[in-house]
């Protein structure tokens, strides 16, 4: 059986017609699964709105680099949004922002700049880098894990009364 398909004019590049153009078919079939998405899920109201108080805690990295091992809390959820303390240099933080969704949950990245100096302690050079907060909140407990090239830190809060 041959999947192939001749194409009169297609470059083959020296291989028969009908493998290129199987070749190009399961490229864009490829292709066009790795753009497919879903659509966006919808914002939260404010049915997930209030304070949450729990812990910060550094999972995978060094304190020097990623903050105290473990940290309290306090998070103010409004309008569905909320700002992460993200600790760039500690103990310098920078506001992350976290859109909650209806399904109740939470996602947020942001791209910050900093000093790489793990490599050349002489002269640290600055870089860029991303960090992402990923989670979900189920009944009063909101959970996520934030991650950037350095550091790997779980939030776990629960929403006051």
């Amino acid at each position: 059986m041959t999947l192939g398909v001749a194409l009169p004019g297609l470059r083959t590049c020296g291989l028969p017609q009908k493998w290129t153009a199987t070749a190009s078919i399961v490229l864009i079939l490829t292709l066009a699964g790795c753009v497919a998405t879903s659509p966006p899920m919808p914002p939260a109201g404010v049915q997930f709105d209030g304070n949450y108080v729990g812990q910060d805690a550094l999972i995978s990295g060094v304190e020097f680099l990623c903050g105290a091992a473990n940290l309290p809390e306090r998070i103010e959820v409004q309008n569905g949004q909320f700002a992460y303390p993200f600790q760039v240099n500690p103990p310098r933080t920078a506001p992350l922002p976290v859109q909650v969704f209806e399904d109740g949950t939470v996602a947020g990245q942001m791209q910050y700049g900093t000093l790489l100096e793990e490599d050349v302690l002489m002269f640290p050079f600055p870089r860029t880098d991303w960090v992402t907060l990923r989670g979900r909140i189920t009944g009063p407990m909101l959970d996520a894990t934030i991650t950037n090239i350095r550091c790997i830190r779980r939030l776990t809060v629960q929403r006051l009364p």
